[in-house]
């Protein structure tokens, strides 16, 4: 699944469930290292929000982390569902 630059600082704020090819199951998604990487929007004006940064997908990173702490590939991600 694609997952993009800006998905990724949501779900870091939001903390989707997210379903994995193996195993089938729902476990919920903690957060995606993106020290490295932009903001979610670049710096702005009053009328201008800032442009939303654009990465090429190789170069975002591979993995993240559940809420046990154990850490998945993001190429596994099948679907992914709102916590409510």
């Amino acid at each position: 699944m694609k997952i993009t630059l800006w998905a990724r600082h949501h779900y870091n704020h939001f903390k989707p469930m997210v379903s994995l090819k193996i195993p089938h199951e729902w476990i919920q998604w903690d957060e995606c290292d993106l020290s490295d990487y932009p903001p979610v929007r670049e710096k702005g004006s009053m009328n201008a929000h800032g442009k939303i940064p654009r990465m090429n997908d190789d170069d975002l990173p591979k993995t993240f982390k559940d809420t046990d702490g154990n850490e998945h590939l993001v190429d596994d991600i099948v679907a992914i569902k709102g916590n409510v």
